[in-house]
């Protein structure tokens, strides 16, 4: 009699525990992110599900919300996305007209220019020296593999090589919006890296 009460308590508690847990994740489900969560929102953009293009306001609305989750996920959440969900990002992505293409731009790869920017100024100059031939090289290699590397003319080709062996940051903040998404796997490994050197 007296073990049974004992585990009728404890079954209690577990679900009142399990019951506060599920709502806390509730409330701050908004808060949180993971890729499938931003794989989901982009699939479920309504102008690609057969829906009308909606208004200026619906639209907006939908591409903050996909930035906004974005933007939450760490280095290796959104290496997974990348790995996993490409395809989507790339519908999703062209779908979008050009202000909203920029605007996400801005948005989700324009604040890894900055913070690259002044990591490299913070390490000394022999690793700053490093990381930026690494990158110089891995962009390099990033264009090459991108569709759009191929279109290019031999004179775009090494126009292009010679602005990112001059400045690969200013390359990136003067390329053409799609360069930019091409190249943000680059600038995201870049990061982690200096983040992993000045710990």
């Amino acid at each position: 009699m007296k073990s049974s009460r004992i585990w009728l308590i404890a079954a209690a508690a577990l679900a009142f525990i399990w019951s506060a847990v599920a709502w806390v994740m509730h409330q701050t489900d908004h808060l949180v992110s993971w890729p499938e969560k931003v794989t989901a929102l982009m699939e479920e953009t309504p102008w690609l599900n057969g829906q009308a293009e909606g208004t200026h306001e619906s639209r907006q609305h939908h591409l903050d919300r996909v930035i906004t989750h974005f933007n939450r996920l760490d280095a290796a959440y959104k290496r997974r996305l990348r790995e996993d969900s490409q395809p989507v990002v790339d519908k999703f992505f062209a779908s979008l007209n050009e202000e909203e293409q920029k605007e996400y731009v801005n948005r989700t790869v324009d604040p890894y220019l900055d913070r690259l920017e002044r990591g490299l100024k913070a390490l000394p100059e022999e690793e700053r020296k490093r990381l930026t031939t690494r990158m110089r090289g891995d962009m390099k290699n990033q264009r090459s593999a991108a569709q759009d590397g191929d279109k290019l003319s031999p004179e775009e080709r090494e126009f292009m090589d010679s602005m990112v062996q001059e400045d690969p940051i200013f390359f990136l903040r003067n390329a053409p919006i799609k360069v930019k998404m091409e190249l943000a796997p680059v600038l995201e490994d870049m990061l982690s890296r200096i983040q992993g050197l000045r710990r």
